[in-house]
């Protein structure tokens, strides 16, 4: 896999590429009256029109069948809209789109090559390596329970420079070596992403996946559709932009996750101990997290860049509302993408 490259562009590197930054929370959603399938339904909801209309999905989700994990629903999803549209379907002046799942190492071990025969109709696995991340040769380590635990401290710093790494890979886009084709195809970056709820501690990398997946989009000018209501690093983060000038939140921090999240403060130590592969701790990520957040509070539709107004963002930012905030979301990406399906 590479940086982008137009030269290998096709027709299917022009279709959108929506993101969902999506985890139950249980405990979060139970508080608010919101449960698994509440939050299955918001997902599907969206999906389905943006599948319809030639877009394709963004979604980190593990192949492992447990609560919570949307994988599966969304290639369930996307098959049967393949079925529908190849018997002359309602929008088959469209291809249906697919999933795109982007996966760190070493997690993506665990994909076996049935699993990805499977849905090779349906999604594209992107595995990023520490090559991608920056390592070199005598820094790599081997397949996942390969490594002695003598080498414990390199696998956790290793692992969170592949999770940024991946997140970066999803915004920016890259280029996919496809050997059995015998060529490459370009996998787009994000065009819009989608935050509801997240782990804010107890996590695998630098800090929470959906603050880093954030401060990504906040870089990019990519439109960023953030629920609020529903607990977790979506109400975090909705906090820290609806907060008065001057006031903090601790969970958006580097303290707090220093404290509460043994692996930040051991990656931050590491990082004095073993080469960087590339120019950020821990530590400067949440400082430049906390500025982001900062510099987006003071103008959310320009900031955002989601169609959404100043008023629907902060309805958006508060709801506790499933049918709301889908409402939201909905109306924001047909404002940016004309995606007339979104509006029904």
């Amino acid at each position: 896999m590479n940086t982008p490259n137009t030269k290998y562009r096709s027709n299917q590197s022009v279709d959108r590429l929506i993101a969902f930054s999506i985890s139950y929370q249980r405990e979060n959603l139970l508080a608010r009256g919101v449960g698994l399938e509440h939050l299955r339904e918001f997902m599907l909801g969206i999906a389905r029109p943006l599948l319809r209309q030639g877009a394709s999905l963004a979604y980190g989700g593990s192949w492992a069948q447990m609560e919570g994990n949307f994988t599966y629903d969304l290639l369930e999803l996307i098959k049967a809209e393949q079925e529908d549209n190849s018997i002359q379907g309602p929008d088959t002046s469209f291809p249906i789109g697919s999933l795109y799942n982007h996966v760190a190492w070493p997690y993506y071990d665990s994909i076996t090559p049935e699993i990805e025969a499977q849905w090779v109709n349906c999604c594209r696995i992107i595995r990023v390596t520490q090559e991608e991340a920056g390592f070199r040769e005598d820094e790599i380590l081997g397949p996942a329970g390969s490594d002695s635990d003598s080498n414990s401290d390199r696998i956790v710093f290793n692992r969170a420079y592949v999770l940024s790494a991946m997140r970066r890979i999803m915004s920016e886009g890259c280029d996919l070596s496809l050997p059995a084709l015998g060529h490459q195809a370009f996998v787009p970056g994000v065009a819009a992403r989608i935050v509801i709820g997240g782990k804010v501690d107890g996590y695998a990398g630098m800090m929470p996946g959906f603050f880093e997946e954030t401060l990504h989009a906040l870089r990019r000018g990519i439109p960023l559709y953030i629920l609020g209501g529903f607990g977790g690093g979506g109400e975090v983060l909705a906090k820290g932009l609806l907060a008065d000038a001057g006031a903090t939140v601790p969970e958006l921090g580097f303290d707090h996750h220093r404290r509460e999240t043994p692996d930040v403060a051991c990656i931050n130590e590491l990082c004095g101990k073993f080469r960087k592969p590339a120019g950020f701790t821990p530590e400067s990520l949440f400082d430049e997290l906390g500025s982001a957040i900062d510099n987006a509070a003071a103008n959310f539709p320009r900031s955002l860049s989601n169609g959404l107004s100043e008023d629907e963002n902060r309805l958006l930012l508060t709801t506790s509302d499933i049918n709301e905030a889908r409402r939201l979301v909905r109306m924001g990406l047909n404002q940016n993408f004309n995606m007339s399906r979104l509006a029904e």
